[in-house]
C-alpha cells in the first residue's frame, strides 16, 4: 500500500511538472490602456520574467513611452493550458509632449493565461497596477491588457 501511494505521488508530481509550463519563451502584442510589445522568458517551470515596451497616448499632443520588467510566479488552474500569474516589477519611461519628463514606478501584475494546446499561441489578460514615484506620483490602477503571444 505504501509503495502504491509513493508511486501515485511521484506520478502526480511528474505530471504537474510536465504541464506547469507549455513553452519556454514567447513574444507578442499587448493591447489595452496602452499598446506595446511583450516578451516572456521562463526561468523554471513556475517562474518567468516579462518585459513590456509600450506607448500610451494620453491626449492629442501628450504620450508616454515606458519599459516594464516583471518577475512572475505562474500557477496552474485545473484546466489544461490555463494558468494564473502574479509578481512584482518596476517601470521607467518618458513623457513626450507638452510636459516632457522622466517617470519611474514600482509595479505589480496579476493575470490569467490560456495556452492553446495544439497551436503556438498564448492569450492572456492582466492587471498591472503601479505606484508611480517620479513625475505625477501616486497609485495608478487603470492599466489592463490583453496580450496575444507567439510561443517558442
Amino acid at each position: 500500500m505504501k509503495k502504491r501511494l509513493l508511486i501515485s505521488f511521484l506520478m502526480m508530481s511528474i505530471t504537474t511538472l510536465a504541464f506547469s509550463q507549455d513553452y519556454t519563451r514567447a513574444i507578442g502584442l499587448r493591447l489595452g490602456s496602452s499598446v506595446g510589445a511583450s516578451y516572456r522568458q521562463f526561468l523554471s517551470p513556475g517562474n518567468a520574467i516579462e518585459g513590456i515596451l509600450d506607448l500610451d497616448i494620453l491626449h492629442k499632443d501628450h504620450m508616454k513611452i515606458k519599459v516594464t520588467g516583471i518577475y512572475q510566479f505562474h500557477k496552474n488552474i485545473n484546466v489544461d493550458g490555463l494558468s494564473f500569474y502574479f509578481g512584482p516589477g518596476a517601470s521607467a519611461g518618458i513623457y513626450v509632449g507638452d510636459s516632457s519628463g522622466f517617470l519611474m514606478a514600482i509595479d505589480g501584475m496579476l493575470g490569467i493565461e490560456y495556452k492553446f494546446p495544439n497551436a503556438p499561441i498564448a492569450l492572456s489578460f492582466d492587471w498591472n497596477p503601479k505606484v508611480q514615484i517620479i513625475t505625477n506620483a501616486g497609485f495608478k490602477t487603470d492599466n489592463f491588457g490583453l496580450t496575444v503571444r507567439f510561443t517558442l
